[in-house]
């Protein structure tokens, strides 16, 4: 999990918590750090075939074409050498979480990059998205059951490497805003 974005050479979260070697069937994405689009699945090769055989989702995709192979093949190379979007991504997200507790938004605990904010509705949240996108041209996925239990829907926020504090401010302004309008609770100032 999380190719690219941990670990000292990018291995995801198995590398750096030093699990790889203990890992059966190792899958990634090539959509998210590395770039491009597609997947991977490496193991032993019986559990391959079996994977070819019976794996619907296998079995009616095709090859990747030359062109994304060689855009994630760039990237893989570049991110095993290179520790600084890492660590830019890092530092994004912790910088997020902090402006977010500081303007009271309901920041959920994450030790990852992904910056979770409670809604606790599935129409707030879709309206809160909708809001963002429309007037402030600011994208934010909201996540609704069945990725989280009903009553538990919320914003998941991915600041990458590139994202300024500028932007964080601006993002935490609108969102400040639209909490507000939409008259939704804030978490109290310790």
């Amino acid at each position: 999990h999380a190719v690219g974005m941990y670990g000292p050479r990018g291995g995801g979260i198995s590398e750096r918590d030093e699990v790889a070697g203990r890992v059966t069937i190792i899958e990634g994405t090539l959509g998210k750090a590395f770039g491009v689009m597609g997947g991977y699945i490496a193991a032993d090769q019986t559990i391959i075939d079996c994977i070819r055989s019976y794996a619907p989702g296998f079995i009616f995709t095709t090859s990747l074409s030359p062109v994304l192979v060689a855009g994630a093949l760039a990237s893989v190379r570049h991110l095993k050498q290179s520790g600084e979007e890492r660590a830019a991504q890092q530092a994004a997200a912790a910088a997020l979480k902090a402006r977010m507790t500081e303007a009271g938004l309901p920041v959920m605990d994450s030790v990852t990059h992904i910056v979770p904010v409670m809604v606790g509705c599935a129409v707030k949240a879709k309206r809160i998205s909708d809001i963002l996108l429309a007037e402030y041209g600011l994208y934010v996925q909201p996540i609704n059951y069945p990725t989280v239990p009903r009553g538990t829907e919320r914003l998941r926020f991915t600041p990458g490497p590139c994202h300024s504090e500028a932007m964080i401010d601006e993002l935490v302004g609108a969102l400040e805003e639209v909490w507000s309008r939409l008259e939704l609770e804030k978490r109290r100032a310790a």
